[in-house]
Order: C-alpha cells, then structure tokens, then sequence
C-alpha cells in the first residue's frame, strides 16, 4: 500500500530574475513501513520535496497524495498522522524539563492519559531517553535534546515520520541508537520513514530505498539491494607515494580519480576496468597500492555533480 505517490511534480517560484525550476517532474511512490533516505547536493530540491509532502508548499504543477490527503488542502487533518522534525529547528522549550514540553505536546494532540504514559514509556525505551525527562533543555547534549525531540515527534503515533537532517552534528553512538530506533518502528509498527541527510552512511545502514534528487529532478531511485549489487561492480584503489612518480601526472587527469587523502590518491574503478586501470601504475615500483569495498558516497560521487 502506497503512503505518499507524487505524480509528475513541479514547483516554480517567480523571483526578480526569473523563474526558478525547484522541483521539476518528480514521480514517485513509497510504501508503508519503508526507510527511504531522500539524498542529494544543497540546492538539489529536497526541502522543497519535503514541503510539499508536508503541505507547507503547494505544488506548481501535479499532484501530491499522503496518507489519502492532499497535503496543501487538508495540512490540518495530514499533521494529526505525521510527525515531522526538522534538525535545525526546535519543538522544545529552552529552560523548563523535557517533561514539561511533552506535556504540552500531549495536549496539543489530545492524548489521553493512558495512552500517553504508554507511549511515553515505550519511546523512552526505544529511545533510551528515559533519564532525561527531568533535564532542562538547556542543559542537555546535542545528542539528547535529539532524542527528546524524537520522542515528542512521535508522541502521537505518527503513521509517516519525516526527519530533515535528523543526525547533524552527532557522534558515532548516539547515531548508532538513532538508527537502530528507525529500524524499531519501521518493523515493529510498521512507521514509514522519510530521511533527507548529507550522511549516506546513514542511508547505507537503514533505508530500504534511496531516491537522489539534484538539480530539482529525480536522478536515481533503487533500493538497497540494487545498491548492494552497484557496489559489488566497483572497487576503491588508493595509490601512495606518487610524489616522485611520473605516473602522477597521468593519474591525476584519469577518469576514476576521485580525490587525495593525505599522500595516497583515491581511485573509484570498475571492476571490469581494474586490470587495465593497475596494468597502467604495476610497472612504477615506487607505487604503494591497496584497495577496498566502495561505500554508497563512492558510488554515488558522480550524480551529485
């Protein structure tokens, strides 16, 4: 069953210097209790995409369907059945415990008692934020007022969860229990997940999909499975001490070059090409090579351009 379907979607604004094409043909379709990271370069159109699904913008051309709503027609009813966080922005009250602003949030969507303390229990498990219902806003961790507004966002049981930038700034642990989190309420409540992020690391351990968005079109759209299988196609060469080499100047300028890291020259290669591509350097002895599985940046290096 399809939660969101965009059907040939655009969205225009008119400035002083023109009309600027944001978002331009978008279809798409994503399914109940899916993971699905919207990637892609700033400027590429996903805020607006993420607008529109959320029915702060209405769009120019097309036509938009989430959860059997039209976003920018029935906002009101479409925001008692998502929950939406933004991660430069803030539902929380700066001096006062995060208890205090879960209360009010209860309020706000008419949460009864005990289904309040239900779900605050279950969340603060799943979440681990338990110990900080107590603490002052102003007192907690990036990581924990990151927990806490998760926490608030799924308060009412949302049916669709879009989180803008959602792991910004964290460290490796408290990105690890985010993640694992997401995974827990896509299979345990079947919540479906929309992930806008510029860490594909996140994308590569948790969604199901990924759809890349760049220059307001949707670029790419595959699934796990097809990325898993891209990704078995490509090998990442790093070659070293290519300072006194004369291969450097050749290299420099080839195809697969991507960027240096320190001394050593990193390489994106085709498998099919790898043995060309290493019969080329083999011969130059004051070459270091190793080599290693591509990440999903690797792969998708080349569509951010």
């Amino acid at each position: 069953m399809s939660i969101i379907t965009f059907s040939e979607v655009s969205k225009e604004y008119n400035t002083k210097t023109g009309v600027v094409h944001a978002v331009t043909d978008i279809t798409l379709q994503i399914k109940e209790g899916e993971i699905v990271g919207l990637v892609g370069p700033n400027g590429a159109g996903k805020s607006t995409t993420v607008k529109m699904l959320c029915g702060i913008l209405k769009p120019s051309k097309g036509e938009v369907s989430v959860l059997g709503y039209t976003p920018h027609l029935d906002r009101k009813k479409l925001a008692m059945n998502i929950g939406v966080m933004f991660g430069n922005r803030s539902s929380l009250w700066y001096n006062i415990p995060a208890i205090d602003s879960i209360r009010l949030m209860r309020d706000i969507y008419g949460i009864s008692k005990t289904d309040f303390e239900e779900r605050l229990q279950e969340y603060c498990a799943i979440l681990g934020a338990g110990e900080l219902l107590e603490k002052p806003i102003r007192q907690m961790s990036l990581g924990q007022r990151i927990k806490i507004e998760l926490l608030v966002t799924l308060l009412h049981n949302p049916k669709l969860l879009i989180l803008d930038e959602p792991t910004l700034g964290l460290d490796i642990v408290t990105k690890g229990q985010f993640r694992e989190a997401m995974v827990r309420l896509s299979q345990s409540r079947k919540t479906t997940v929309v992930i806008t992020t510029h860490d594909l690391s996140d994308v590569e351990k948790i969604c199901d999909r990924v759809i890349l968005i760049n220059h307001g079109k949707k670029i790419l759209d595959a699934t796990n499975r097809e990325f898993t299988h891209m990704i078995d196609q490509y090998e990442v060469v790093y070659i070293s001490n290519m300072e006194t080499s004369k291969t450097l100047d050749t290299l420099c300028h080839d195809p697969f070059f991507r960027e240096k890291i320190a001394d050593a020259y990193k390489f994106v290669v085709p498998k099919q090409a790898k043995r060309e591509f290493l019969n080329r350097v083999l011969y130059d002895d004051q070459l270091r090579i190793r080599t290693e599985k591509p990440s999903l940046e690797d792969l998708l290096y080349e569509y951010y351009s």
